[in-house]
């Protein structure tokens, strides 16, 4: 909005365009169609679409970054196109008038990786279409989150791990560097035994550190409870400290409980928003607490079968998909077969979910031409 106001326009338009800014999603999308928009507007006379696409061109055309205040997908990309001549290294202009036709006619088939079909429909090779599509992949589809800096804020450990090879264990500590210390006023202590003062004033003051005494053992208590947590996990734990995340085992916090001799709230608070500094990096507590599966004997009898989390699972399915043949990427059904030669005996469905989760699309999209 800021960007707009400085904008020269006529009165009328920068009216409107105030209205269709205020419109736009946080992506930067203009999805509310402009006759709901219009009959929106209290005007005498009535705005008219025309005039809100007047003031939507000249939105889209001095905002920036390019793309905002796109209706779609497709207008988004080629609003960002068109601005592509301005940057200090322009692209060929060959590959950008492919990927604005690619843009505009195809981007349904583009988007399902029909790259055959659209060098049918076009006569672009397939190179030609890959260079068009390296192209496409420098444009933004959320043009306005350009304007939010997400940049990941650093985290400081609440607790910290770290091997000792003479003893060949691993030691947990609090991380205390970052928090003051705690302590009563000894000067309110002096005068709650004050026999010169009235009494009525000291039981004030005794009442009051009472609450303070009250706050620091529980604080301490806290923390020692958050201790004992670390401490238990890293020996449930041990084998994921020394060969990684494959070897995360199911923990159910009410294991943990038992073990530390207190109720499973207890340590769902305990853990959450807390994180551990170890020799595999700042991690979540709670990463290590979740269910799984136990795994089958392999064919060789390498494996006899083991608890596997399931942040386990899902590692080694990053890892059969990885290892693919990217012309003939694995569907989830031959994915679900590739575990159960690893021992994991999952669902297609749950090889789908975890696949979603991992942010990894189906096959039809991974294959490589």
């Amino acid at each position: 909005l800021h960007q707009w106001m400085l904008v020269d326009v006529e009165p009328r338009m920068r009216e409107l365009g105030d209205v269709l800014i205020s419109n736009l999603d946080a992506d930067g999308f203009l999805r509310t169609p402009l006759e709901t928009i219009a009959e929106r507007i209290n005007s005498t006379p009535p705005t008219t679409i025309l005039e809100l696409e007047r003031a939507l061109g000249a939105v889209q055309l001095f905002l920036e970054p390019q793309g905002v205040a796109a209706r779609d997908v497709r207008e988004c990309l080629l609003l960002q196109l068109a601005a592509l001549p301005e940057r200090e290294e322009p692209p060929d202009p060959l590959v950008t008038e492919r990927a604005r036709r690619l843009i505009a006619d195809h981007l349904d088939d583009l988007m399902k990786n029909r790259l055959p079909k659209v060098s049918e429909r076009t006569g672009y090779t397939l190179e030609e279409i890959k260079g068009a599509l390296e192209l496409m992949r420098t444009l933004s589809l959320a043009p306005a989150k350009r304007l939010i800096n997400d940049a990941p804020t650093a985290i400081a450990p609440d607790a910290v791990v770290e091997y000792e090879p003479d003893s060949d264990r691993y030691i947990a500590y609090l991380n205390d560097t970052r928090l003051p210390n705690l302590r009563v006023n000894q000067e309110y202590a002096r005068l709650a035994r004050d026999k010169t003062m009235p009494q009525r004033d000291r039981e004030f003051i005794r009442t009051n550190m009472g609450n303070a005494q009250w706050l620091l053992d529980a604080v301490n208590q806290r923390r020692g409870t958050l201790l004992k947590v670390v401490e238990a996990v890293v020996g449930a734990q041990r084998e994921f400290f020394d060969f990684g995340p494959q070897a995360l085992k199911p923990l159910p916090m009410s294991q943990i409980a038992d073990e530390i001799g207190v109720h499973v709230a207890t340590v769902s608070r305990a853990v959450a928003d807390k994180y551990i500094a170890t020799p595999r990096g700042v991690l979540p507590l709670r990463k290590f607490f979740s269910g799984g599966l136990s795994t089958k004997p392999d064919a060789d009898g390498d494996n006899e079968g083991e608890e596997l989390a399931w942040e386990a699972v899902k590692i080694a399915l990053r890892e059969v998909i990885d290892k693919e043949a990217k012309s003939k990427p694995l569907s989830d059904d031959a994915l679900a077969e590739e575990l159960k030669k690893r021992g994991i005996d999952i669902a297609r469905r749950t090889v789908a979910k975890y696949r979603d989760q991992l942010q990894i699309p189906p096959a039809r999209l991974r294959k490589t031409f």
